[in-house]
């Protein structure tokens, strides 16, 4: 994680002799549902809930070629639902996620998509008060993409965007009704962003 963030600010410093760069807080809305991987009888997911991120971004614009590049290091904190008729199993997942923007800009909008990726630091499963760690029935990095839409206003840098998954990222040993069965921690969410520009 320290190399991560060295190689992410040498970048920034870099190309700041001929780039224009910003940074600053940021904080997103994640609207996120578990898949399930297989079908087991009277088994099914949740409806889609809630999380945040939150961490800081910086985005280097390169006038030569009229884009700009915008890295992100945030903090997230998801939870899914699994139900049945037997019982259900609440799960969090906390993780690191670095998405890296390359986008440029038509008219007042911001469109960009890149690489999105993904270290979990822990993840939990709840049933009936039973808290149990399941980390190490995932992937600890995953790599997926985000595509969508930003603007700029004053200082406020908002953004909409869409992110899928490109690595599997599989549990074996959620078990509900009796049933043991794999999940998808990280699977398609919509992420609604806004951020602060310090400078």
């Amino acid at each position: 994680m320290k190399k991560l963030i060295l190689t992410l600010a040498l970048v920034v410093i870099s190309v700041g002799a001929s780039a224009q760069v910003s940074f600053g807080p940021r904080i997103t809305l994640i609207s996120s549902n578990l898949d399930l991987r297989e079908e087991v009888a009277n088994v099914q997911s949740g409806d889609a809930e809630f999380g945040f991120q939150y961490g800081v971004f910086a985005r280097v614009k390169v006038p030569v070629i009229g884009l700009y590049i915008q890295p992100e290091l945030l903090f997230s904190q998801t939870e899914s639902t699994i139900t049945s008729s037997a019982q259900d199993v609440d799960l969090s997942f906390n993780r690191v996620d670095v998405p890296i923007m390359i986008g440029g800009k038509i008219g007042p909008l911001r469109i960009n998509a890149g690489p999105a990726l993904s270290f979990l630091t822990s993840a939990e499963s709840d049933i009936a008060g039973a808290v149990t760690d399941i980390k190490d029935n995932y992937s600890s990095t995953t790599v997926g993409f985000q595509a969508g839409i930003g603007i700029d206003l004053l200082k406020f840098v908002i953004d909409l965007k869409y992110e899928g998954a490109l690595s599997e990222k599989f549990g074996d040993a959620i078990t509900v009704a009796g049933n043991s069965f794999s999940t998808d921690e990280r699977g398609n969410q919509i992420v609604l962003g806004i951020g602060f520009k310090l400078f």
